[in-house]
């Protein structure tokens, strides 16, 4: 595979994890208003499940996958600007999965987080977005 396809699908991916990375967060603000036992809730519930199961979950994976292989072919591993961006990107992987959580506590009828706390939470995704692109882009303390 050339590094340009590589690079290409590194990118792909990435879109596709933050586009779910965006709107989870979104969901939980409207299924947190939503009656329990309602149509609505369980309607929520099942595209919530998809949305990690079917395209954050494999995005993410591949995403990490092609970006370690990205950093190997170009010997980047020891970067400063790529220790950066790796911490930011744990970051993120770690509110992926505090999202399939929530997720889970949804669909166990067990969520007590308030809709004003889901608001707060969707602007953490654009936080890191916003810097992991600027680190990619100035490469910074290199």
């Amino acid at each position: 595979m050339t590094y340009s396809i590589l690079k290409s699908l590194h990118i792909i991916f990435f879109t596709t994890w933050m586009a779910g990375l965006f709107y989870l967060p979104r969901l939980f603000v409207y299924h947190s208003g939503c009656k329990e036992n309602s149509n609505q809730y369980k309607t929520f519930t099942t595209m919530e499940k998809k949305l990690l199961r079917f395209i954050m979950n494999p995005s993410m994976f591949l995403t990490w996958f092609l970006g370690i292989a990205l950093a190997l072919l170009n010997n980047y591993l020891l970067s400063t600007w790529l220790i950066i961006k790796i911490s930011l990107v744990i970051l993120m992987s770690g509110f992926h999965m505090y999202c399939a959580k929530v997720r889970r506590d949804f669909e166990g009828h067990s969520n007590k987080k308030k809709e004003s706390f889901f608001r707060i939470i969707n602007e953490i995704p654009t936080i890191l977005f916003i810097l992991i692109v600027l680190v990619v882009v100035f490469k910074p303390f290199d």
